[in-house]
């Protein structure tokens, strides 16, 4: 599946102009939101604007919380079908599976999902939060796994955002680790469930001419 990647957008208000002006250009088939849509749970119209793109576009969308969206944000989208926090979800021939937790600002009140460890094998886990440790860090997509280690239960990718100074891809072993760079600097990434290719984007280039109007 092609799938649209997007983690830290942080009310960026030329983000969305450019989000609704790349969905109408490229086809997808999945939008994975890691978390922090607004700023401090605040600017609730941003984040009904942003659903209103989505929805709009008739596209499935699975989301987990960022530390960011508490308040009304988190309580309207962990009630939501797009929230998979804490849940195992199989879509499109994928089985995806959700970091869960009540957000806060500092990061706080994350756990693993509820699932058997059997359950995260072979699975597209969606964190807000990174793993710690990763190796062979680079900003493009490559094969460089991480040799000697060989992790039971694993899932095969697992995407996250959080962090805004740094992003690209790294091993666990072989579980590749997909740092999504922040909306909030528009970008982000396409990721072909099947290869587990990936594509980094610059989104400043559907935000320069033929700006669409936002309601």
């Amino acid at each position: 599946m092609k799938t649209l990647c997007i983690s830290d957008i942080h009310a960026k208000e030329g983000f969305l102009v450019a989000l609704k002006n790349l969905l109408k250009q490229e086809k997808f088939d999945l939008v994975l939101m890691l978390g922090d849509i607004v700023n401090n749970g605040k600017e609730v119209n941003y984040f009904e604007k942003f659903l209103n793109i989505i929805e709009g576009a008739d596209l499935p969308m699975f989301w987990v919380p960022g530390n960011n969206d508490i308040g009304d944000v988190y309580e309207h989208m962990s009630r939501s079908k797009y929230s998979i926090e804490n849940k195992k979800v199989e879509f499109g021939g994928e089985n995806f599976v959700g970091m869960g937790g009540v957000p806060d600002l500092w990061g706080h009140n994350i756990y693993m999902p509820e699932i058997k460890p059997q359950e995260m094998k072979n699975v597209i886990f969606l964190s807000h939060i990174p793993p710690k440790k990763f190796v062979n860090f680079k900003k493009f997509d490559h094969q460089e796994i991480q040799k000697g280690v060989d992790l039971e239960n694993a899932p095969k990718i697992q995407i996250s955002g959080h962090q805004h100074s740094y992003w690209g891809i790294g091993y666990i072993g072989k579980i590749k680790i997909l740092k999504l760079p922040a909306g909030l600097n528009m970008m982000a990434a396409i990721l072909d469930t099947k290869n587990l290719k990936v594509k980094f984007i610059n989104l400043t280039d559907f935000n320069k001419s033929n700006k669409v109007i936002l309601r």
